[in-house]
């Protein structure tokens, strides 16, 4: 079964496959998933979407049965990053269409915590699109896929994410239970064999959600929250590498915005310095979606000079887009 493409390249199809020429493929999508986490989706997005082309021709190929189901689990995930980088480069039609084929692929391969992460990634574009009940179900959806034993991680970020978006409607109480049931799940996880596609959710990730949460529930629910957000970004931020440059840039963004909301003005307009510094290294269009708010509220605080000045300097770099795809 292959997916219909007319795209060039038949001439460079393999006869047969074997495991080694799977594993190159997977070998190569983590690399392109480093690239994106360290550099942005602009960065790898040509790269990906010509590994693509090479493994649509393996699905022609002969291959053992064991070997295929690999195989279809292996692209369904390069599918799945291609979604993901073309949803941080602004092409959130193209994402969608990339996530499609990799739940077509996911299932082939029988991986049901392939799925859950595709849901998770679909759920993301539209809380990213402010899509809020289609989030959800996304996330549902995903919490089906990872019922079973053994995709606790998988479950995790799903009620994670689940709770963010609840914080996004103004539901506390919701909020408040789903972040309790990912922290649940998290802490039952077996952390030593983590599928590539979900590694990126760390301790320090977790921090940064739950900060995140709290940064929307201070929005939608009280300025309390941001006592709770400020010490957890805090420690996203110190505890994150070179290696997670984009979530990092995310973490200081709200950082600088919860001291902003909670009227430390000096420290909060320090930090979104900081969060614009790492803004400008990414090719990223979502970090210039999600700085945006940043630059609003610093506008609230006119009386103060570097509150201006960091709002200005927002709206330059926000108004810049990325090269035309």
């Amino acid at each position: 079964m292959a997916i219909p493409d007319s795209s060039p390249g038949a001439d460079r199809a393999p006869r047969t496959i074997g495991l080694p020429d799977v594993e190159t493929l997977e070998a190569d999508t983590d690399a392109l998933r480093l690239m994106d986490y360290r550099q942005g989706g602009d960065a790898c997005l040509g790269a990906v979407r010509s590994r693509i082309e090479d493994g649509r021709l393996m699905l022609d190929a002969s291959a053992a049965e064991h070997v295929r189901r690999r195989l279809h689990a292996a692209l369904g995930d390069l599918h799945n990053l291609a979604g993901w980088i073309c949803f941080d480069v602004g092409l959130a039609g193209k994402a969608r269409v990339h996530f499609a084929r990799a739940l077509v692929l996911a299932g082939w391969g029988r991986h049901s915590g392939l799925v859950a992460n595709i849901c998770y990634r679909l759920g993301r574009v539209c809380l990213h699109h402010e899509s809020l009940d289609e989030a959800l179900d996304y996330f549902e959806l995903g919490m089906i896929a990872a019922a079973g034993p053994g995709d606790e991680l998988a479950a995790s970020i799903l009620s994670m994410n689940s709770a963010w978006t609840h914080a996004k409607k103004g539901d506390e109480d919701r909020a408040l239970a789903e972040l309790e049931r990912g922290q649940a799940q998290f802490a039952a996880a077996d952390h030593t064999d983590v599928p590539t596609w979900a590694r990126f959710f760390t301790g320090t990730d977790r921090s940064a959600v739950i900060g995140a949460v709290h940064t929307d529930l201070a929005h939608t629910a009280g300025l309390r929250h941001t006592r709770t957000a400020i010490p957890l970004l805090t420690e996203a931020v110190d505890d994150y590498g070179d290696d997670m440059a984009r979530s990092r840039a995310f973490s200081l963004i709200l950082l600088s915005m919860n001291h902003l909301l909670a009227g430390d003005l000096d420290h909060g307009v320090a930090v979104g310095f900081r969060a614009l510094a790492s803004a400008e290294a990414l090719a990223s269009a979502r970090v210039r979606d999600r700085i945006r708010p940043l630059g609003k509220q610093a506008e609230h605080h006119h009386s103060h000079a570097g509150a201006r000045e960091l709002a200005a300097r927002i709206a330059v770099y926000a108004g810049t887009p990325l090269r035309p795809h």
